[in-house]
């Protein structure tokens, strides 16, 4: 069964993405990994946000 689609996190997931790619061309190493941590930490609060509402229904 396909859920919905959140819009905001897929922009935001997109957005991050974007903004990491951009910074490990341009040689940025400090901020590549703090985009890179900022990213699985939003990616792991949101699955965790997901699964606490799945319970509550």
């Amino acid at each position: 069964m396909i859920e919905r689609i959140n819009v905001p996190d897929v922009i935001v997931v997109v957005a991050l993405s974007a903004a990491l790619i951009i910074s490990i061309y341009g040689g940025l190493n400090e901020l590549s990994m703090s985009i890179a941590s900022g990213l699985l930490g939003y990616i792991g609060g949101a699955g965790k946000h997901t699964f606490e509402k799945k319970g509550e229904r």
